[in-house]
């Protein structure tokens, strides 16, 4: 009897924490998003293989990485592309052997902002490595 009520409590624990995963967000909807992309170089030259973050003050940070030609294309959430509407503090990063090659005024210092409107955006950022 006892093997019997220990498969029913785990089965039950088991639905619970399903039940809880497949609620997904409590039904809060994802803000209004702006399609942002741009390109990032750095002293003239495409800045390849970095993170590019926007970071709104209230809800979550949308972020890429740069291609080959320095360009990238922001996704909120998953398969969700775009950057919550409003202005946001930008950082850009890029390890190199577990070490910051991109100087702190870019990220963990940025003097970086964008201001994302609806619709298309395009954000291009100049930076130097002085």
């Amino acid at each position: 009897m006892q093997p019997m009520r220990a498969l029913c409590k785990a089965v039950i624990c088991f639905l619970f924490l399903f039940s809880l995963t497949a609620c997904g967000g409590g039904g809060i909807a994802p803000p209004e998003l702006g399609q942002v992309t741009g390109k990032v170089t750095l002293d003239g030259a495409p800045l390849t293989d970095a993170s590019v973050t926007f970071m709104p003050e209230k809800v979550r940070a949308s972020s890429s990485m740069t291609d080959s030609e320095g360009k990238y294309d922001l996704v909120y959430i998953r398969d969700e592309k775009g950057a919550a509407i409003g202005p946001h503090k930008v950082v850009v990063s890029k390890l190199v052997n577990e070490k910051e090659v991109i100087p702190e005024k870019y990220n963990s210092e940025t003097e970086l902002t964008a201001d994302v409107k609806p619709g298309a955006n395009e954000f291009n950022f100049d930076l130097t490595s002085k």
